[in-house]
């Protein structure tokens, strides 16, 4: 889009139809494209002066506010579900959503101290909550830009991952088995971020209960942020044809945002493909579209401003 805007000779046909669709949807105020972690670091990666002025009005029109929860807070509110035997407890739309400032985690400040006579802590840390969460998603990107050093690199982890794969791939004797492994690693990996010790047994109890569920009710929307992760790199797992490419852990994420929540997901064929794949059946609990291709997403597009 932000070549769209600035002409470039070089988009072909098909692009220039998407970004002209782009362009009606957002003018009619009824659709929002919200950003998550992986989509915010790929803009930040752009570093061209003139693209980066255009992102930083087009995250706004095209996002209307709307972010995607980070990956920590939705796979921590699955596991107290999954706990808590919550698991027919329906998510709602705002469960996946949150403010531009609350992506990246708020700022914390103290009470500045001739203030401390004339407002109370509880009442400063709301009032500066709400003053932050009216701030637009293109702050977020002009911060980012500022500060120094290396930006995202897509490729980065890539190796380690086919490497792995490699090594272990005599032990994935399944699907099922692919999907496990990934499962408990996710888990074990949230729990010893936020700093709480489980035992290898617990862990593996969570992973189990979760996909007896899936096993026994397909069509069931419970756990969506960890169904989606772990059937994708359990297929990848499983697959022995198959490597990772760059930005495939981010293209996870987003497709792990989307599935659950979204009317449509716009991606390249890669990844539509591996979505599509009946062996992990996201279909089953997923009414999100996925759509690839300029053309056709231009045509749904279209279809949908009807």
């Amino acid at each position: 889009m932000s070549d769209f805007r600035r002409n470039k000779t070089s988009l072909t046909p098909a692009m220039k139809a998407f970004g002209a669709s782009i362009e009606r949807t957002v003018q009619t105020g009824r659709f929002a494209f919200p950003i998550g972690v992986p989509t915010y670091f790929e803009l930040d990666s752009m570093t061209d002066p003139a693209t980066r002025e255009t992102l930083n009005r087009l995250v706004d029109e095209l996002s209307q506010g709307f972010c995607i929860a980070p990956f920590s807070d939705r796979v921590g509110s699955e596991l107290r579900k999954l706990r808590m035997g919550k698991l027919d407890e329906p998510e709602r739309l705002e469960d996946f959503l949150c403010s531009p400032i609350e992506l990246m985690g708020i700022p914390t400040i103290s009470t500045l101290g001739f203030l401390e006579s004339h407002v109370d802590k509880e009442t400063f840390n709301k009032a500066f909550f709400d003053a932050l969460s009216e701030l637009p998603f293109s702050f977020q990107l002009e911060v980012a830009g500022t500060f120094p050093g290396a930006k995202w690199d897509n490729s980065r982890g890539i190796a380690d991952l086919n490497k792995g794969k490699a090594e272990h791939q005599s032990e994935i004797v399944s699907l099922n088995t692919g999907i496990f492994v990934e499962l408990t690693g996710c888990i074990a990996a949230w729990f010893r971020e936020e700093g709480i010790i489980l035992s290898q047994p617990e862990i593996e109890r969570y992973a189990l209960e979760a996909q007896y569920h899936w096993h026994e009710t397909p069509t069931s929307r419970a756990l969506p942020t960890l169904r989606v992760l772990s059937s994708l790199y359990g297929l990848m797992r499983f697959d022995p044809q198959r490597r990772y490419q760059n930005g495939d852990p981010s293209d996870f994420m987003v497709a792990a945002s989307a599935l659950p929540v979204a009317d449509a997901l716009y991606t390249d064929r890669k990844l539509a493909n591996l979505l599509s794949d009946k062996r992990i059946g996201l279909n089953r609990f997923s009414n999100c579209t996925v759509v690839s291709g300029f053309e056709d997403m231009a045509a749904h597009l279209e279809e949908q401003l009807k």
